[in-house]
């Protein structure tokens, strides 16, 4: 079986190419501080553990939401930045839930940018 031109076509995943440095770079002595995916290094504490496995129980949350996110996630999230940044937000037009930040980030730049387009990004 062949595969599709599109998938031959797709480069490697950046983070794939990112760990296989990072190894290498590991198996030669070097200490390695991986800031690439938000893998968290400690354990998870026990009140959200607990939150978690009540929440679990409720069949409400036995479900996917819309494509747009909880509407009581959104106000959340726009409530969160009001409070701590003094950023207001619309919950309804101006925020999003994503499946992950990497998704966002790279999707961004395809509401925005053309073919043919010059962008500037900062390298870390």
């Amino acid at each position: 079986m062949d595969i599709a031109t599109r998938i031959k076509n797709l480069p490697p995943y950046l983070f794939a190419e990112i760990e296989k440095k990072i190894e290498v770079a590991r198996k030669n002595g070097r200490d390695i501080i991986d800031l690439g995916i938000g893998d968290p290094d400690l354990p998870t504490p026990e009140f959200i553990v607990q939150r978690l496995c009540s929440e679990a129980t409720r069949p409400e949350n036995h479900r996917y939401p819309s494509y747009r996110g909880l509407p009581a996630y959104r106000e959340a999230a726009a409530n969160w930045y009001a409070e701590r940044f003094g950023v207001d937000f619309d919950p309804h037009r101006e925020v999003v839930s994503l499946i992950g930040s990497k998704e966002g980030i790279a999707h961004f730049s395809w509401c925005l940018v053309n073919p043919g387009d010059i962008v500037l990004a900062s390298s870390p």
